[in-house]
């Protein structure tokens, strides 16, 4: 097999489901020689929905989140000895928006997120996954959690 996947860009979310996602990630990263990167994505809040909408506000500042969330997904590459993965953390609307964007602007060969199972409404409603599948402009691996 060629190298056909050159850059692996892998969703975290720092629960404990992101460690099995990394590890496949990293079973198709090494038959690649490819490159792999951890992706955090921090949802913005919308509060425009209505007053009813009550967000819980983090007492953590921007850049606190933002810096915590950088420090967890380096201890999470540390930790799967995957030292020289870079690590990103965006801020956008949703998810799926986030991980679109950065896997253009990366220009990744292949997106790696995970997935749990769907039932009643949610399955109706579809999910953060799904959605990447449709919109992604490479290749989707969604490892199942």
């Amino acid at each position: 097999m060629s190298n056909e996947y050159k850059h692996v860009l892998v969703a975290i979310d720092h629960s404990a489901d992101s460690e099995k996602i990394v590890k496949q990630a990293m079973v198709v990263a090494e038959r690649n020689h490819a490159k792999i990167t951890l992706l955090h994505v921090l949802e913005d809040i919308n509060i425009a929905l209505g007053y009813e909408l009550m967000p819980i506000i983090s007492e953590q500042t921007d850049s606190e989140v933002v810096a915590e969330a950088k420090k967890n997904a380096r201890a999470l590459a540390d930790r799967l000895g995957i030292p020289d993965a870079d690590t990103h953390v965006v801020s956008a609307f949703s998810t799926k928006e986030g991980i679109i964007k950065t896997a253009e602007s990366l220009q990744v060969e292949l997106v790696v997120v995970g997935a749990h199972t769907r039932q009643g409404l949610a399955l109706l409603l579809g999910s953060t996954s799904g959605s990447i599948i449709n919109d992604s402009p490479c290749d989707v691996l969604v490892v199942k959690v």
